[in-house]
């Protein structure tokens, strides 16, 4: 496409040369911003319309938070096995095209605006469950597949206004129930992600067993479950959400680790089909190591120690069968049902390694694709009793025609050149600008 080079270093100590990041970062972003629309309220989120104004804040905040959250991810290489790039933007334009449609009809079965705050509250109700907090992210994606063909020239930055306020709502509403109100991203809540009701906390803590002659067993667990998930989902992170960091009464630090292994959305999941849907790991740490934990928005962990697994003092795993298994049936499973766990993923991943080997190019895109769109609104429509209708009657999955437009040129080289910029310089953003009307 020819665009302009740019100092990726420079770039990515402070965006746009001006806002740092982390918390201050955060601080100084929403200071600049005209509106309080990236915090939710009761009332805020029940509106039908945004201002243009409010609009346009929401892509500004939005474009400093996935800076904040990937900026360095657009500096990796192409995976040697799967093309990550390509199928990334083709689905997120795909997402843009087709999801704001599907916002509506799931706002219309759960019962309106209400009933889109009560799915997002799903996440404090339920561990093991795809509602989560990275769920209350994720609409990111198909506002940049807007960016994404607006810098293809296919679409402007001011046409669609309607889709693009359902989708913002859609998503602030998830955020509403997911947080409460207050900050709908993690990045302006101290990258805490507090979300599990203290009742799940309590039994956790009540539960969990010491990690006393165990630790490498855990962890071998947590590395084996994490990578089979990993590959399962395509390279994404969809396979795995951490909630927390939360205060234990005795000092020390829990985290709640999601694992999805087997996800009967996709053909080649049934390499996985004798594990459970999910399995949830407790995860205590000595609180007296000093170790700062800060959860992403899309439920990824990061600390400041790179040894901070040596200082897990307490480790439990349960498992929910499937996906549509009562959280209440959520069961604690035995070392010896953990490490048959930890040996099926290992021959999973083997398994699951030569089939896609043998896919073609394409068909590793589109597989991609497929899971970067249905891992992104399955859990939302099957929480509203609507995926079935969306994948028969509305044809989830057959890909609009824009984003076959947009295939080409993103699988041929385009996709390396818009990500960075995307994600660096925040352009997956575009401003509506001034519109006459709404």
């Amino acid at each position: 496409m020819g665009a302009e080079p740019f100092d990726i270093e420079a770039a990515l100590a402070r965006y746009r040369g001006t806002y740092p990041a982390g918390a201050e970062g955060d601080r100084q972003f929403r200071d600049s911003l005209k509106t309080s629309v990236v915090e939710t309220t009761d009332d805020s989120v029940l509106r039908n319309r945004l201002s243009t104004e409010e609009i346009d804040d929401f892509l500004a905040y939005t474009g400093w938070n996935l800076w904040d959250l990937l900026g360095k991810r657009s500096t990796e290489g192409e995976n040697s096995l799967i093309p990550r790039q390509e199928y990334e933007t083709v689905a997120f334009t795909q997402q843009w095209l087709r999801f704001p449609q599907f916002y509506e009809r799931i706002t219309e079965a759960v019962g309106g605006a209400e009933g889109v705050v009560e799915l997002g509250r799903t996440a404090r109700r339920e561990p093991a469950n795809k509602l989560n907090n990275t769920r209350a992210w994720v609409n990111v994606c198909s506002l940049m597949g807007r960016g994404l063909l607006v810098a293809l020239r296919q679409l402007d930055a001011h046409d669609q206004l309607h889709e693009l306020n359902t989708a913002i709502q859609f998503q602030r509403r998830i955020q509403h129930g997911t947080y409460g109100a207050g900050p709908g991203y993690v990045t302006g809540r101290n990258y805490e992600a507090r979300v599990l009701d203290q009742s799940w906390i309590d039994r956790f803590a009540a539960e969990v067993e010491s990690t006393e002659g165990r630790l490498q067993e855990c962890k071998k667990f947590n590395a084996a479950t994490e990578l089979f998930g990993f590959l399962m989902m395509f390279d994404t992170r969809s396979s795995t959400n951490t909630s927390g960091p939360y205060p234990l009464p005795d000092g020390n630090v829990m985290l709640v680790r999601d694992h999805f292994l087997f996800e009967d959305l996709y053909p080649w999941s049934d390499v996985a089909s004798s594990m459970p849907y999910c399995v949830t790991q407790v995860m205590v740490f000595d609180g007296a190591a000093g170790i700062n934990y800060r959860i992403s928005d899309i439920g990824t962990t990061f600390v400041d120690r790179g040894d901070y697994l040596d200082h897990m003092v307490g480790f439990s795993v349960y498992a929910r069968e499937k996906w549509n298994t009562p959280a209440a049936d959520l069961r604690l499973l035995t070392d010896a049902e953990a490490a048959e766990i930890t040996a099926a993923s290992r021959g999973g991943l083997t398994a699951l390694y030569r089939r896609i080997s043998r896919m073609s190019r394409r068909d590793r895109i589109m597989a991609g694709v497929l899971v970067y769109t249905r891992e992104m609104m399955a859990p939302f429509a099957r929480g509203a009793g609507v995926w079935d209708e969306f994948v028969g009657a509305l044809q989830f999955d057959e890909l609009h025609r824009g984003a076959s437009a947009a295939y080409h040129p993103l699988t041929t080289g385009d996709a390396n050149d818009l990500l960075p910029r995307a994600f660096i310089l925040g352009e997956a953003f575009p401003p509506v600008g001034h519109r006459p009307t709404w």
